[in-house]
């Protein structure tokens, strides 16, 4: 470890002996200590008080008016201990660690205040969840649908009706819901196949087809031309007139109108 130099030192140096530029070879710069002593022997030979004496004095006052932080910083880099400065490494470092850290429980609680502010938007979301944990799962399918009247695109009360119809065995509804909270964006897969509350829908034949399509149902195979005489069927017609009016009267969301409509033209 090199010896730290002084700055007074440096400005006295530079005070009585600037013109030779001996405060700059101790300081550790070299070059310009050359060039003050060419200045002093070749430029200004002739002249009784040379030029680079007025350098020296400046350079003097310049010293004493740094401060030592700023002293060390630009000269004594090299004499700082190593375990100075990998306590200083190690302090960056816990610093960066905390910043890292403020900023993820900051997103963390937009998150949450989002997610709160969504809730008490739509308060079906957290009475079906209420509901859910209770497993009173008629109740929670209820409250989960008329959630979605208010919010059609809402990725996660999509999947918990796909859970919950998988736990009525309803595995039409389920797959139904399931295909749509992917298509809005749910990217969790390995819950899907992991999940308690679909151990239902994973057993039907037509899951792995399901999931090999992308998580989409193959609608294709699964709906039949609609029947031709669909309409003079009296009672067909009272159902479809039926659904209709529970939807008018918002006691059925669109979807499940549509659901419900596919279902009777199956038959």
């Amino acid at each position: 470890m090199k010896q730290p130099k002084s700055r007074i030192t440096a400005a006295l140096l530079a005070f009585f002996l600037g013109s030779l530029g001996v405060h700059k070879f101790y300081l550790g710069r070299t070059g310009p200590g050359f060039f003050y002593i060419f200045l002093t022997f070749v430029i200004f030979s002739g002249i009784k008080f040379p030029f680079t004496a007025l350098l020296g004095l400046m350079d003097a006052i310049k010293l004493l008016s740094m401060s030592d932080k700023t002293f060390d910083e630009q000269y004594n880099q090299d004499a700082q201990p190593k375990s100075r400065r990998d306590r200083s490494g190690r302090r960056i470092q816990r610093e960066n660690k905390r910043s890292s850290r403020e900023i993820q429980e900051m997103e963390n609680k937009r998150k949450k205040y989002n997610y709160d502010k969504g809730v008490s938007a739509n308060p079906f979301i957290k009475s079906g969840d209420r509901k859910y944990k209770e497993y009173d799962l008629e109740g929670a399918e209820k409250d989960f649908t008329q959630a979605l009247e208010i919010n059609p695109d809402n990725v996660k009360v999509n999947f918990k009706l796909a859970a919950v119809h998988s736990l009525l065995e309803n595995k039409d509804k389920s797959f139904y819901y399931l295909e749509e909270s992917v298509r809005l964006g749910f990217k969790d897969f390995e819950k899907i196949k992991t999940y308690d509350d679909l151990a239902y829908l994973r057993i039907q034949p037509e899951f792995e087809s399901f999931v090999s399509r992308g998580y989409k149902r193959d609608t294709a195979l699964n709906i039949s031309a609609p029947k031709q005489d669909l309409l003079a069927d009296d009672a067909l017609l009272s159902q479809l007139n039926k659904l209709k009016d529970l939807r008018e009267r918002g006691l059925l969301s669109d979807k499940e109108y549509m659901y419900e409509k596919e279902k009777l033209s199956r038959r």
